[in-house]
């Protein structure tokens, strides 16, 4: 099941609070705020219910499938894998994920990956679709360098969709609180967080959504649960901003 804790991360962000407003609206601190959402504290469900409520949005509950509850097997071995690994494993048709994954880090585009490639880097159990996109919100200083870079080089181009906002969020600076570093054919990739990927697919009114939150929410918690390599060391800054402009320096010579 969903944490008390992520269902009040999620309802905030979808709401576009900060904690001290959320707070407010609850008549409690920032602090306390912090604290449900850091797990220190564990609120109680007409708690949850109330921070929902003061989002304007409505607490709903499903049910899994026979299929849904057997994940838990699938993740623990896509959790073994490196993300190159997991996303290769789950890819059925032609089209090769990989290398578009790993120019968009050579470069040092500032992009987070999102949707089910996204959901594939984090060790779900879903196989990719044989249409699915690799969908890069991009930061929009960076638009044309994605385009230039990314979208030219994809031997499939129109299965890389540049996205302003996905359903829920409010774009790249939103998303870029809780992405992570992950490596990626020899350099590092940022994806969205586990928590802003169920925002999403909670969102989403799309028919195929309900089954990504659920495996989203799967993995979220059996991802803490075993030593993952999802993570690597992030690099400086200085090193990501020295490959943009080492790009941009051949382009115009």
């Amino acid at each position: 099941m969903m944490r008390a804790r992520d269902i009040i991360v999620i309802a905030r962000r979808r709401a576009g609070l900060t904690q001290q407003e959320l707070g407010g609206r609850l008549g409690t601190s920032q602090v306390t705020v912090a604290r449900w959402e850091s797990g220190a504290t564990e609120p109680k469900f007409q708690t949850v219910q109330d921070v929902v409520a003061a989002c304007k949005l409505d607490l709903t509950f499903g049910l899994a499938t026979a299929d849904e509850g057997s994940w838990t097997s699938l993740i623990y071995e896509q959790l073994e894998r490196e993300p190159t690994e997991r996303v290769r494993h789950l890819t059925h048709d032609r089209f090769d994920r990989v290398a578009p994954l790993g120019l968009l880090g050579a470069v040092g585009l500032r992009a987070i990956v999102v949707g089910e490639t996204a959901g594939a880097l984090h060790g779900w159990p879903l196989i990719l679709s044989d249409e699915g996109t690799i969908d890069l919100v991009v930061h929009p200083h960076d638009r044309r360098l994605a385009e230039e870079t990314v979208l030219a080089a994809a031997t499939a181009p129109e299965r890389v969709r540049i996205i302003d906002a996905p359903p829920g969020t409010y774009g790249f600076a939103d998303l870029a609180r809780a992405a992570i570093e992950v490596a990626v054919d020899g350099t590092t990739i940022e994806v969205a967080g586990l928590v802003d990927l169920l925002r999403i697919a909670l969102t989403d009114p799309a028919p195929y959504s309900q089954r990504f939150a659920l495996a989203c929410d799967a993995t979220l918690q059996l991802i803490a649960r075993v030593p993952s390599s999802t993570q690597s060391k992030p690099p400086s800054l200085r090193a990501r901003r020295a490959r943009a402009e080492e790009w941009l320096t051949k382009q115009t010579r």
